[in-house]
Formats: C-alpha cells, structure tokens, sequence
C-alpha cells in the first residue's frame, strides 16, 4: 500500500481569503491536494451565524461538497473564547453555545467538534473555580453529543490551563466517554513543553486528529512552515505509531497576493514530513 493512501490531510478554513464562496474555498483546497476542509466557527457574527442555519442552507452546503468531491468534515469551534465553558459571567450562553454547535456539526454530518481547551478567556481569571466549572459544563456537553454521535476533541491551547496533551487528557480520564477526545496542536505543545513526543505519547489511544501548524517561541500563529521550532517527522512518527491517520494543515491567509501557491507547497511541505517520518519508521 501506498503510504500516502494511509493518511488524509484536511487544510484549515482559514488559509483561505474570507469573500470566498464555498465552491471557491472547496475547490482550491482540492487543486492543491487537501483530503477535506476542517471549518472555522470563531467568535465573529460572520462564522458564529452559521450556527443558526436553516435545512435549506445545511443542504446548500452538502450538495456544494458533493459537487466539488471535498468534504468539510470537522468543525474549530474556536467561538468559544467568546463563551468559555468556564465563565461564571458567560456560563449559560456558554452552554448553550456548545449545544448549537453539536447540532449544527450532526445535521452537516460532521464528527469531530474540536472545541476548546480555555476555561476562561477574556475578563475573568483562571482559578480552581473556573476550571471546575469548564470541567461540569464540558461533561454535560459530552452526553449530549454522545446523544447526537459527535465526538469532542479538546485542541490543546496557548494558555497554561491546557497547553499540552497531559493536560487534556485530565478531562477525557475525568470524564470517561469515548465522546471526549483529544485533538493536539503540535505547534501548541511545542510551545507547551520541551518534550513534545513525551507529551503526545500520553494521549495513546485517545487522539482523534491533530493541528499541524508551525511556531516559535511565545507565538502561536502565522509563522510560515519550516521557519518555526516544530519537529514535525518526530511528532509525526509517534502519531503514526498510535494509529493517528486524520491531520489539518493550521495555516493563515495574510493578504498574500500568491496565496494559491502559498496553499499548494503547503501540501507538498507536510507531505515531505510524512516521508522523513515514514523512513524514520522503516515502513
């Protein structure tokens, strides 16, 4: 078997110009190789509004996939900064918010929601408090996606709360559902600790998908591949060996005027960290 054929590579919403239609962002994201589209629902009216879809515009959006031959099959629910599970100011809409998105990830026959690891975010300051309040809140939402057939995976995060697996894993022990999973950012728990294969070998059996994005020290975002700190083959080679077959290439569009082409060497950059992994596996 072909080793490429033993993984797929969805690319993240976002590497995209926002004027976009769909059918735009579908189709670039084929031509340049992707396996599937993983979706943003971020705190903007723009993104957030799709939680209110109606079946007409949920089936608009499934025939475009057909159409197009890519799929959109997972959800960043990063909206949640706005509404963390842990707020005591936010509490309710945060609850609330995560029903939404269950529902809305079931009707677009989405599986993964891969929520976010921030017990609180903006005003408020983390305490034993909030982080026993996102621990509840996340367990309700757990059972009522288990209801629904969505699995939840935490994204580990920037913050100290849940910056690496370790800490993720605490909730999926603690809750014990095979509807709670962990979904790293390699990038993140680069950031998060020195030992990234350590980090990721406590999640063994528990990893649903991860974020390949780059960085470096004490930034998190935009820093174009190759540039940054990230061993991508090591972390690779330990989520291959778990069994791990779904990653999402995390990049940004920053106005770039060759941003289709920015799009493509991606693919082909990730796609040569997979073989360094491969040789380094002897497969």
């Amino acid at each position: 078997m072909d080793f490429k054929s033993t993984y797929r590579i969805g690319v993240y919403e976002k590497a995209f110009p926002v004027e976009l239609s769909w059918e735009e962002r579908l189709t670039y994201a084929k031509n340049a190789g992707f396996d599937y589209l993983e979706m943003s629902i971020d705190e903007t009216d723009m993104r957030m509004s799709r939680l209110d879809w109606d079946d007409e515009q949920i089936a608009e959006l499934l025939d475009i996939q057909r159409k197009v031959g890519l799929p959109i099959e997972s959800i960043c629910f990063s909206a949640q900064r706005k509404y963390p599970l842990g707020s005591e100011k936010w509490e309710k809409e945060a609850r609330e918010l995560l029903r939404k998105g269950i529902l809305f990830a079931r009707k677009m026959g989405i599986r993964i929601l891969m929520t976010q690891g921030y017990d609180v975010y903006y005003e408020e300051m983390s305490d034993d408090i909030t982080k026993e309040r996102y621990y509840r809140n996340l367990e309700e939402g757990t059972m009522f996606a288990a209801a629904h057939g969505v699995i939840l995976a935490n994204e580990t995060m920037e913050n100290d709360f849940m910056n690496t697996i370790e800490k993720a894993m605490y909730c999926v022990e603690r809750i014990n559902s095979p509807y709670l999973q962990v979904y790293p950012d390699v990038g993140n728990i680069s950031n998060g600790t020195k030992d990234v294969v350590g980090d990721i070998i406590t999640g063994t059996g528990h990893i649903a998908a991860a974020h390949l994005k780059e960085t470096v020290p004490g930034k998190f975002r935009e820093i174009p591949y190759g540039t940054g700190q990230v061993d991508f083959p090591a972390a690779i080679v330990q989520l291959y060996k778990q069994g791990v077959r779904r990653y999402v290439a995390e990049f940004w569009y920053c106005g770039e005027e060759d941003w289709e082409d920015i799009v493509k060497n991606n693919r082909n950059f990730l796609d040569a960290q997979f073989e360094k992994a491969r040789i380094i596996m002897g497969l």
